[in-house]
């Protein structure tokens, strides 16, 4: 028993060997600097990151690790949970989606992580991207081979086991210790799909952290020898007999080229009904031109983005995670992080508009997925006109990416507010230059402001 962990471990190491070609370095480079873009987005949330401070001011706290947006040093733990968090709370994070549709993560909340362990570790740019290839490569890989969602898990359930393969590999563990650092892993539980049921809650933008803090724990404890149980995936209480999983294979490695960016703040599956949504919003003249509004999608899209509370959602996650939400919006105007806001929520016209939305399946484009994200949307307007959208996928996706320039804009824009106009050129070259860096203090120190108040550039 316990061969796979056996598989994972051996591949982990040989993976790490092998350098990097021209064309996969562009590709990681072009989710670390959008994967920044995204944390920077996050630390416009006074909100949470009160929270944080609380966290680091606290019972417990400690030392030695900036934690992003507070000012303030704590523990490695604190520090790995609380900057994972604002990979996700900013929803601009990209996603890998199996080709098989066999599972779907984010594999930029990785990124966040990976800039903790280079602080930690005192790694290069090199080292930091090296990192993320084995991040991004692991995250895919366990999303071609297993579906927690299917089982009632969340779709970042499998993150504790390839976090902690990809930390104790930067942690130098053996072979042996790899395989002991997946079973400790799995031992510490598994993530229940719960915060993305029913009414959807703001643990949503913590499923990726609490399980990196996992799998964090695991690579620690296998360092100082313990051991888990026999088998983790295979064994008769294993983590193949919760989640619907396949065989996992090792002769080809995963296409990061089919990681989707995202244009918007918001979920993945809402991507493409927010553009069709600006596409048919200059056909408009008022919005009290709207009778009714259906959008049409596929089956995965309603599953994740037409909840029971998608309709009237009551948190950031839930307005984030919500189709009828996020198509009010765009049809009002470009979809904004502040949109989210509560107070955003309450507004009469955007309560009017979400209320003549439905979201219904097209069994015809429910076949189309994964290979395409697709939306149709057909607004009746009050003279009895009907206008109608449709696009297979969002910009963003691989079909239709986001060019460089996009990608530094994206940047660019959520530094306001963190770095002036020349420290924004800085790091925007450093993001394109970060297999040349000595180390990554430039583009840790507009995360490591204490954002709890006011910055001396708004």
């Amino acid at each position: 028993m316990g061969e796979l962990e056996k598989k994972l471990a051996r591949h982990t190491r040989k993976f790490v060997d092998r350098p990097m070609t021209p064309d996969e370095l562009q590709v990681i480079k072009r989710s670390v600097a959008d994967s920044y873009a995204g944390i920077c987005a996050s630390l416009v949330d006074t909100t949470i990151l009160r929270k944080f401070s609380k966290v680091v001011t606290g019972p417990g706290a400690g030392s030695g690790i900036p934690v992003w947006g507070v000012g303030r040093e704590s523990s490695i733990d604190d520090a790995v949970f609380l900057n994972a968090i604002l990979a996700r709370r900013s929803d601009l994070l990209n996603t890998y989606v199996s080709p098989t549709a066999m599972g779907i993560v984010h594999p930029s909340d990785n990124v966040a992580l990976a800039l903790v362990l280079a602080d930690w570790l005192r790694w290069t740019g090199k080292q930091f991207l090296a990192s993320v290839n084995v991040l991004f490569n692991l995250s895919a890989r366990f999303a071609d081979s297993y579906d927690p969602e299917a089982s009632g898990f969340d779709h970042d359930a499998a993150a504790t086991f390839w976090v902690a393969l990809a930390v104790g590999q930067a942690l130098g563990l053996s072979e042996a210790q790899l395989v002991e650092a997946q079973r400790i892993a799995g031992e510490f539980g598994l993530t229940a799909n719960q915060a993305a049921v029913g009414d959807i809650t703001d643990w949503k933008h913590c499923t990726y952290a609490s399980s990196a803090l996992r799998g964090l724990q695991a690579a620690r404890l296998a360092r100082a020898g313990f051991t888990g149980p026999a088998s983790i995936y295979q064994g008769k209480f294993g983590v193949n007999r919760f989640y619907r999983s396949a065989d996992m294979a090792f002769g080809v490695e995963p296409d990061l080229n089919r990681i989707i960016f995202k244009r918007w703040p918001a979920l993945f599956y809402c991507q493409t009904p927010i553009d069709v949504a600006r596409d048919l919003s200059s056909n408009i003249s008022e919005a009290s031109d709207i009778r009714q509004v259906k959008v049409e999608t596929y089956d995965r899209a309603l599953r994740n983005g037409a909840t029971s509370s998608a309709d009237n959602p009551a948190s950031r996650a839930g307005r984030t995670h919500s189709i009828a939400y996020c198509v009010a919006t765009a049809l009002l105007k470009p979809v904004e992080y502040a949109d989210f806001d509560a107070d955003r929520a309450r507004d009469p016209q955007l309560q009017r508009l979400l209320g003549a939305i439905s979201v219904i399946e097209d069994s015809t484009m429910t076949k189309k997925f994964p290979s395409c994200t697709p939306c149709r949307i057909s607004i009746t307007l009050e003279n009895g006109e009907v206008i109608r959208q449709e696009r297979d996928y969002s910009h963003g996706d691989p079909r239709d990416p986001l060019s460089r320039d996009e990608i530094s804009d994206k940047v660019r824009k959520n530094l306001t507010g963190l770095a002036s106009t020349f420290s924004k050129n800085k790091i925007i070259s450093c993001l394109w230059d970060a297999e040349k860096l000595d180390g990554l203090a430039a583009l840790r120190a507009p995360l490591e402001q204490d954002r709890t108040k006011r910055s001396v550039w708004e």
